[in-house]
């Protein structure tokens, strides 16, 4: 960077500034200069329209999936990566293209993106992707095993490869596919219910030495573990508070990270401070919390996150004894997994609670209005 400043500039120049700004986020926590960084990147860009299309492409991958993340909303970003697919294809760097069509629908399944869609996508390109990249699919095949648990379906697209890929790659000891492992099993845990195992694999992901590298999953991984570690803390209790204290720090992480983007971390930071606070007693605040996790979900269009803190509010009603409340809050999360598409999610939940769902209820809560389009 600093050669560059002193001598000028080119097209190629422009990869080093990014990876410079995620170093700033990275090692430094540094979010406003990583965001300058990444500005002065994508300048560098312009002002050489073409001229290395590779290196640019490269480039804008990187700030998308490492910077851009903590300003802008998944579903935007996937769209911006499904660009970069089109662009690659046009010039011949398949792999590539191949990593973006991965990473945009990604970002569409962890940031709410109707999951039938999704589903229709692996078995439309899912055979696609397998027959050009092993190692790019043993990464899908572990976004293909979240959708299966909140969807209910599976996809036998992968099936050829069969369990001998995974496990191929788990004994090369590959470091991202390990910890991408390790997150996602955090994730199928916790929407199975089971606390325990979810906070096992929390813990093996946290110790990974990628566990603090700016990526998508690192926010998840930050956010689940969080309501994790207060939801043991008030059923098991936990040794010197240590689950109490990583929720406080988790919340207290996620104000820091909205003060960067409202719509991405808004409605998280709520919920995580709502559960902190029916963990310590402090009811006054926590109903409120709740309710405004809930709007600020739908303000944004959050539609998996609206319906999990519709489902936690629930939680917080029936552990009180408020059972027509809490039946309401758990209707209202069914029919917000429904639409989105984790049907195996609601079908739980209203198992669990022994709940019935009329039509009426579907079209009643559609009609629902919100400052987002995609609501």
């Amino acid at each position: 960077v600093k050669f560059s400043l002193q001598n000028g500039v080119c097209p190629e120049s422009a990869l080093f500034f990014a990876t410079f700004a995620l170093f700033k986020i990275f090692l430094q926590g540094d979010y406003s200069g990583g965001k300058y960084w990444s500005d002065v990147a994508r300048k560098i860009i312009k002002s050489h329209p073409k001229k290395n299309k590779v290196s640019e492409l490269r480039t804008e991958v990187l700030l998308h999936v490492s910077i851009d993340i903590y300003f802008m909303p998944p579903r935007d970003i996937s769209s911006i990566l499904m660009n970069c697919y089109h662009d690659a294809m046009k010039i011949g760097q398949v792999d590539s293209a191949l990593i973006s069509l991965f990473l945009a629908w990604r970002f569409r399944l962890l940031g709410g993106h109707n999951l039938s869609m999704i589903l229709q996508f692996f078995k439309d390109r899912g055979k696609l992707t397998a027959n050009h990249s092993k190692f790019i699919t043993t990464f899908v095949i572990l976004d293909a095993m979240l959708l299966k648990e909140l969807t209910g379906q599976s996809i036998d697209c992968f099936s050829v490869f069969g369990d001998s890929l995974c496990n191929g790659v788990e004994s090369s000891h590959d470091e991202r596919w390990l910890h991408n492992l390790y997150i996602y099993k955090m994730l199928t845990a916790y929407w199975r219910g089971d606390y325990m195992a979810a906070e096992e694999h929390f813990r093996a992901a946290s110790t990974h030495p990628m566990a603090k590298m700016p990526q998508l999953l690192l926010i998840y991984h930050t956010f689940f573990g969080g309501l994790i570690a207060l939801q043991l803390y008030r059923k098991v209790g936990g040794n010197d508070d240590q689950r109490l204290k990583r929720g406080r720090q988790t919340m207290e992480k996620f104000e820091k990270w909205a003060q960067n983007s409202l719509a991405v971390f808004e409605n998280k930071w709520l919920l995580l401070k709502a559960e902190y606070c029916a963990s310590v007693g402090e009811h006054e605040n926590t109903q409120l919390l709740y309710k405004a996790s809930i709007k600020s979900a739908q303000d944004h269009g959050n539609i998996h996150e609206l319906a999990l803190a519709f489902e936690l509010l629930g939680n917080y009603y029936c552990y009180h004894g408020h059972d027509v409340d809490s039946n309401e809050c758990f209707r209202k999360a069914c029919v917000y997994y429904k639409q989105w598409g984790a049907t195996a999610i609601a079908e739980k939940l209203m198992r669990k609670h022994g709940l019935r769902m009329e039509p009426e209820a579907f079209s009643e809560l559609r009609l629902g209005k919100s400052k987002n389009p995609r609501q």
